[in-house]
């Protein structure tokens, strides 16, 4: 358990493991918000063990230039850095995936498909260049005017189609893994309702919840199409992965404009319970590292319990408090106190 006042550090210490797990944080878009202001670069090292194996992970975040990694020593690619970590962070920003923008949901869904296929980390790194490369290209073309030559869009879409349907179809893969779960989770929380989940496409259609891989491809294709034209005139991408949406429901009821505080706070709990238990199960590392960060200070008493039921079973959990006293008395193991970005243990 981490221990000290707001602004020392403490959520830094969650972050970075957070990090490593997902190749993003929790709180802000980009490594570069990550990197001190007086510093070129940030670096991260962590040791992992796991039954008689130690790994030792390290990635460096640039302000300039590409980020870098290694493992045990050896110079790895960045996207290969989740394959060793397993985190599962709970932070009051869970919230908003709840009720907040859809950024917040879909970067919840993109963490939970690089977390249970790490793999994937290599594809999100792609699209995103791809994209930026799109969108750099239909904001030229958007100066070019009507006599602009198309064929250089039609060699990134190739990209772009392939990499969208790969993330959109393993997003949906995903969340129907964890729906159980989180149903599980939210009946034991708050005592019913069902919770549905529903993946929404934006400006494009897919033909069922599941789709096939190439019924996505499909319809990405058939929308880039129809929406050439306006991307053209607006110089950005409008279909995409980067735009959809998940819808949540609550009793079939849309979370996000009907949820109160109490039900919204148990189904971000339920999303991240079901998460860490659908990696314990699927994971061959086991036990995902479970991280509460400041948490216990948003929940009732009732939520406190039914929080600390669900995870005491983990194998390590870190807990950051700026009140000691809020962290319920069955979690309190070793206690580091942090004060200035210095961790000293008691």
């Amino acid at each position: 358990m981490f221990v000290g006042r707001n602004g020392q550090g403490k959520t830094n210490i969650l972050e970075a493991i957070g990090y490593l797990s997902t190749l993003a944080s929790h709180r802000v878009g980009g490594a570069q918000a990550l990197i001190g202001d007086t510093h070129d670069e940030a670096t991260i090292f962590g040791t992992l063990s796991h039954q008689s194996r130690d790994v030792t992970i390290g990635l460096t975040l640039k302000r300039r230039g590409s980020s870098a990694a290694t493992v045990s020593g050896n110079t790895a690619k960045v996207s290969e850095v989740p394959r060793w970590v397993s985190a599962v962070l709970f932070a009051p920003e869970d919230s908003a995936i709840v009720r907040g923008e859809p950024g917040f949901r879909r970067a919840f869904l993109d963490h939970l498909v690089i977390s249970g296929s790490p793999s994937m980390a290599a594809v999100y790194q792609d699209f995103d260049r791809v994209l930026k490369q799109r969108n750099s290209l239909l904001k030229s073309l958007r100066k070019t005017g009507p006599r602009a030559d198309l064929s250089t869009l039609d060699v990134w879409d190739e990209s772009f189609i392939s990499l969208s349907a790969e993330i959109v179809d393993q997003r949906m893969e995903h969340l129907a893994a964890i729906l159980p779960l989180v149903n599980s989770n939210y009946a034991t929380i708050a005592s019913g309702d069902e919770v549905q989940a529903t993946y929404l496409p934006k400006g494009y259609l897919l033909p069922s919840d599941r789709a096939e891989r190439s019924k996505i491809k499909t319809a990405v294709i058939d929308a880039l199409a129809r929406h050439r034209t306006e991307e053209i005139d607006r110089g950005m991408s409008l279909i995409g992965p980067q735009r959809d949406d998940l819808e949540l429901l609550i009793s079939q009821r849309p979370a996000r404009s009907h949820a109160s505080q109490g039900e919204t706070w148990s189904l971000a709990l339920s999303l991240r319970l079901a998460t860490a238990a659908w990696l314990k199960q699927e994971r061959p590392s086991g036990d995902p590292i479970i991280m509460l960060d400041d948490v216990f200070a948003e929940l009732d008493a009732k939520r406190r319990g039914h929080l600390v039921e669900m995870i005491s079973g983990y194998e390590q959990i870190l807990i950051t408090s700026a009140v000691e006293e809020d962290v319920p008395q069955a979690l309190r193991g070793q206690v580091f106190d942090v004060a200035n970005g210095v961790v000293t243990p008691r």
